[in-house]
């Protein structure tokens, strides 16, 4: 029995690096696809990408915790990620109209991983669920906005970032005051 769980563990520690690979592979190739002004940096780019795929997928989880979930506080929570995050959409829209690069549309395929499983699941299951997923989100995008306004090449970009990185923090701070147990 305990090789099967060190076996198991192993493969999901195995998966789980072969998702960070691939995801950071899918948002490099997509970022240089989209990429039309050459001026704008590779980096700056898979930014833009990877921010735009996070802002979409908030907007989304947030519409399915109006739905799914039993507590006041985490619809309250949605609702201020739909405002927040829909007011960055629609910023990192025109950012990309300016820049000449075409955000993607869709939130990419961990944030779907991650909408499919909440999906599935209601009421205080759901609410645990999804402040996780808000908190590790938002530690994440956090991460990445930080660096992006403290390294990024083109101003525009590094200043919507750093625009961005105290609403972050309010949100990691709400997120974690969330149900998760």
């Amino acid at each position: 029995m305990a090789r099967t769980y060190w076996g198991a563990g192993l493969a999901l520690l195995v998966l789980a690096g072969c998702a960070e690979t691939q995801r950071a592979a899918d948002t490099t190739v997509a970022a240089a696809k989209a990429q039309v002004n050459p001026t704008l940096s590779t980096s700056d780019a898979a930014f833009m990408t990877t921010a735009t795929r996070g802002g979409l997928a908030e907007v989304e989880m947030a519409r399915l915790a109006e739905r799914n979930s039993r507590s006041p506080a985490v619809k309250r929570f949605a609702q201020t990620m739909m405002r927040d995050h829909g007011r960055a959409n629609q910023e990192m829209l025109a950012l990309a109209q300016q820049k000449q690069i075409t955000p993607p549309s869709t939130m990419g395929a961990e944030h779907q991983a991650t909408y499919d499983s909440l999906a599935q699941l209601r009421g205080a299951a759901f609410d645990r669920a999804y402040a996780r997923a808000m908190v590790q989100d938002h530690e994440e995008d956090l991460r990445a906005f930080q660096t992006e306004a403290q390294e990024g090449t083109d101003p525009d970009v590094r200043a919507f970032a750093a625009r961005h990185v105290p609403v972050l923090q309010e949100h990691l701070r709400m997120a974690r005051q969330l149900p998760q147990r």
